[in-house]
This record gives C-alpha cells, sequence and structure tokens, in this order.
C-alpha cells in the first residue's frame, strides 16, 4: 500500500475517533495497537508500540511536568498570586483599561512561575473578572483579555509545552525556555497597546477608575511580590547559571513555594490536598497523551509514512519558509479543535524529520509551534481557555460576544508569528547567549 494512503488513512481515523468523543490518548493508543495488528504481524508491532510509550515515560527530563505543575497549584492556591495582581493593579488601574492591562501583566507574571495555560487562565480569571464585571467592563473584552494572559503561560517559561516538545525533539529545555522569553515580553506588550487603543477609541467598554495612588503608595506596594520574584529568580537563575538543569530547577521552585507559602500562613491542608490533587489529575492526563502520542509516533515512523512524506516535502518547488508557513496554518487549524499538549506530542516526531532535512533551526521551530498555541487556546470554536473563562462567570459572559472579542487578540499572536518569522533573533538571541 502506498506511503499516502497508509497516512490519509491513519489520520481520517484519528480524527473519526476525536469526533465521536474518545479522548486525544486513547484515541491515539488505539489507533497505535490497532496499526501495528495491521501493519506487522504476531506481536512484533504490539511490543514495539508499548515500548515506544514506556521508553519516553522514562524520560528523566519528563519529571519536571509535575513539579511544576504542583508549583502552579500551590501558587494559585496561596496568597502570592493575590499580592502580585494587587500590585499591578497601582500601577495601572489610572490607565484606560487599566484594569484589562493589570490582567495581562498579571498573566506573564503568573506565567513566569506556572507553566500550564488552564491553571494561569483560572487564576488570572478568579481574580480579576469579578472586579472587571464590578467596574462596569464589556464582558467580552473582559473575558477575551483573561482568555489571552492565561495563554501567555504556554509561552513564558516554565512552558509545559516547551517541555514536551524538547522531550520529543532532543533539543535543551533551557534554551527552549530562553527563546521563549522576549516573544512573550512581546505578546504581553502587543496586549497593552491593543488594551489602550480599543479603550481610547471606545471608553464605554472599559469605564475609567477613578481610584488614584500616590507613587508613595505604588512603591510601598512593592513587597508584597518579594515572595514570587524569589521564585521566579530561584527557577530561572539556576536555570541560566548552569547550576541546576531545568528538572533539577523545578524541584527547588517547588519546595520554594511551599516553604515560603508556609512561612506566610497561606497554606492549609486541605489547600495541599486540593493541589496535590489537581497535579495528580493533570500529570496523569499529559502522561497518557504522552504515552499515546509516542505510541502513534512509532507507527508513524516504521510504517515508512514519516521518511515518504520527509522526501516528498524535500522535493516540493517552495522556499522551506513556505513549508513553514503551512505547518503554522495547520497548527492553527488544530488549535481550534485540540489541547496544546496534544499537538505538540502528535505533530513533532512526524514534523521534526522534515525540519532536520530542511535545516531549519528545531528549537526557533519550537517556539514558533508554543505561539501558535498560544493563539490556539483562544480560537473559536473549541479554544479551551474562552470555556475555562466562560465557566467561571457563566451567567455573565456571553459565548458569541467572547467569541468576536477573542478575535483581535488571535491576530496579536499570528503579528507575533510574522516577527519571529521574519527576525529569528526575537527567539535565538537570549539561547545563544547561554552557549
Amino acid at each position: 500500500m502506498e506511503w499516502y494512503i497508509v497516512l490519509a488513512i491513519l489520520v481520517i481515523s484519528l480524527t473519526l475517533f476525536l469526533f465521536i468523543g474518545l479522548p486525544v490518548a486513547f484515541s491515539l493508543g488505539f489507533l497505535s495497537m490497532l496499526s501495528a495488528l495491521v501493519f506487522w504481524p504476531g506481536t512484533t508491532g504490539l511490543y514495539g508500540v508499548a515500548l515506544a510509550g514506556y521508553g519516553h515515560m522514562g524520560n528523566y527530563t519528563l519529571v519536571c511536568v509535575p513539579l511544576f505543575i504542583l508549583m502552579a497549584q500551590l501558587v494559585m492556591h496561596s496568597r502570592m498570586g493575590t499580592d502580585s495582581y494587587e500590585v499591578a493593579d497601582r500601577f495601572l488601574r489610572q490607565l484606560p483599561g487599566g484594569l484589562g492591562m493589570t490582567s495581562a501583566v498579571f498573566g506573564a507574571i503568573f506565567g513566569a512561575v506556572c507553566g500550564a495555560s488552564t491553571a494561569g487562565t483560572a487564576t488570572v480569571g478568579l481574580l480579576s473578572l469579578p472586579e472587571m464585571m464590578k467596574r462596569g467592563y464589556q464582558s467580552g473584552i473582559s473575558g477575551a483579555i483573561v482568555a489571552f494572559s492565561g495563554a501567555l503561560s504556554i509561552l513564558i517559561p516554565p512552558s509545559v509545552i516547551l517541555i514536551l516538545y524538547g522531550t520529543l525533539a532532543n533539543e535543551s529545555i533551557g534554551a527552549l525556555f530562553a527563546g521563549g522569553i522576549i516573544p512573550g515580553l512581546l505578546m504581553t506588550m502587543f496586549s497593552l497597546i491593543y488594551i489602550y487603543m480599543r479603550v481610547m477609541m471606545n471608553p464605554d467598554i472599559a469605564p475609567r477608575d477613578e481610584v488614584r495612588y500616590t507613587w508613595k503608595e505604588k512603591l510601598s506596594s512593592l513587597w508584597k511580590v518579594w515572595s514570587l520574584l524569589v521564585v521566579v529568580l530561584m527557577l530561572l537563575g539556576t536555570i541560566y547559571s548552569g547550576i541546576a538543569t531545568p528538572t533539577e530547577a523545578s524541584a527547588i521552585a517547588c519546595l520554594s513555594v511551599f516553604i515560603i507559602a508556609l512561612v506566610k500562613r497561606s497554606l492549609d491542608v486541605k489547600t495541599v490536598r486540593t493541589a496535590l490533587m489537581q497535579t495528580v489529575k493533570t500529570t496523569a492526563m499529559i502522561g497518557w497523551i504522552i504515552i499515546g502520542a509516542t505510541s502513534f509516533g512509532y507507527v508513524i515512523i516504521y510504517s515508512g509514512c514519516a521518511a515518504e512524506l520527509t522526501d516528498w516535502v524535500i522535493s516540493l518547488p517552495v522556499p522551506s519558509t513556505v513549508i513553514v508557513i503551512i505547518l503554522m496554518l495547520g497548527f492553527l487549524f488544530m488549535g481550534m479543535f485540540l489541547d496544546p499538549a496534544a499537538i505538540v506530542m502528535m505533530t513533532t516526531p512526524i514534523i521534526l524529520p522534515i525540519l532536520l532535512a530542511l535545516e531549519i533551526n528545531v528549537l526557533w521551530f519550537g517556539v514558533l509551534m508554543a505561539i501558535n498555541m498560544c493563539a490556539g487556546n483562544i480560537s473559536p470554536p473549541m479554544g479551551l481557555n474562552l470555556y475555562i473563562v466562560k465557566g467561571l462567570m457563566p451567567n455573565e459572559i456571553n459565548l458569541g460576544g467572547l467569541f468576536r472579542a477573542a478575535l483581535p487578540f488571535m491576530v496579536l499572536d499570528v503579528v507575533t508569528i510574522a516577527l519571529v518569522m521574519i527576525f529569528p533573533g526575537i527567539v535565538t538571541w537570549l539561547p545563544a547567549l547561554m552557549v
């Protein structure tokens, strides 16, 4: 059977499984086992599929995934997030759309200790949505700001998505983290500019707050963020100074959050139990996706589809930039329906040989993919962050208005992708300094 027929059958079958509501991990796993029985006689294929999934789950680098998730849960359930939000609010409240800007800035700050988009969106939303609604902000723009801000956790280190990509692509996690910093800051800055301009053109969507803080009050509030700054320095400082690997740094940072929360008396037995349970649930979900996606990648590679697809793409009479654009459009479409972790795990084994054959910088492409996942998380009709926002305030937020308000923020993500493609140094400059 021709390779493209095999690949088409696999893709159509996977799409069908997902369409009927089968979870991503089980769709990938079941299809992998079924394919192994069809393509290889006896138990040889099944053994290879099982070994692929088991072998990848034994990767030491993946230890940092549950640690980063636990760290985010502890921060979310302690006062660290609230204090940081209050400080950002004091500095930005007086500006047009100041509370929305506060949410965007806090999303970037929380992203530096989070790594998971869902946790970031839930935390930003719980803190800012009720306040924005109380102050008369339009529900659509309020929800879109929160969804966009939460998605920054996908890109700003420590990013679980970059960790998963790095383990599959055999790329330095620390270098990927460094590569995501400047694009993350760019996206935050673009959102602040958009909010400011949008409110200036239509002040009714975000009424100006009459409360004013003096510079003395603003500066005196900075002490509240010492705990979060300590965690960020412990995490990123140990990685970029070479003191610890990302996995070791995740343990150091997680322990730091726990100790600080105990000192501030913002943790109790119930909170710790909730954080641990959420960590176990999220880690288990990611783990099953990894097993399913790795098994699916094994089938794609050993059926010959990956090699044949690579040869076909290389033979196309188009520059590599066109190939990257096509891949970005594909990711954007997939992001409307699938979880970012699932997309990364499903596609990386397929596209990695193409990237290597075309001599495309694997690190640069990984960060580009992460930016794309940010857009996918806020893209109608199935952008996950939009539904998280809707779930936080189901009666106050209209889903149609939220979808419309999210579109300009998707444009901001696409603009960032374009800038990174035109100026690759935005991603590669900081990692180069680490060498």
